[in-house]
């Protein structure tokens, strides 16, 4: 699984915490016939939270409604924007 790292403390903002916990919950009560899709989204929706960026978290997300899909897109592009750390 493919991923980068960010520094979440610095660049993460209360509201996109905020949105992250909101799509937690909303996946767990989503109508995802896959329940072990839904599983590894709301793991990649938590590793956000330790400065993880899936890049898989798109592919998944096509699997949610419509707007829950929408959602986790916008989720994904405002952490891809922030500057990425390198392991060296």
């Amino acid at each position: 699984m493919s991923y980068t790292n960010f520094d979440r403390h610095a660049n993460m903002n209360e509201d996109t915490r905020h949105e992250i916990l909101s799509l937690i919950k909303d996946v767990r009560y989503s109508d995802i016939e896959d329940t072990e899709s839904a599983f590894h989204l709301e793991n990649m929706l938590y590793g956000l939270f330790d400065g993880y960026l899936y890049e898989n978290i798109q592919l998944y997300a096509l699997e949610l409604p419509t707007t829950l899909a929408s959602r986790v897109t916008q989720l994904y592009d405002i952490c891809n924007r922030y500057p990425k750390l390198t392991n060296a």
